[in-house]
């Protein structure tokens, strides 16, 4: 992390501003993939599907 502080351009406050906003793009980008990631692994399994328990009952 100091690595990549020091290799940015500018003065220190203009060095925060650019991480703060690398942080926030990455938090951004993280959000769909975590929602794909969870459609893709998810087997769809059977909380909150419906059940049926006769003819024409659901529950």
């Amino acid at each position: 992390m100091r690595k990549l502080y020091e290799r940015l351009p500018g003065p220190a406050p203009v060095r925060v501003l650019i991480l703060v906003v690398m942080a926030v793009v990455a938090f951004v980008l993280l959000i769909p993939l975590f929602e794909w990631a969870g459609t893709f692994l998810d087997d769809g399994g059977v909380i909150g599907a419906l059940v049926d328990v006769g003819p024409g009952l659901r529950i």
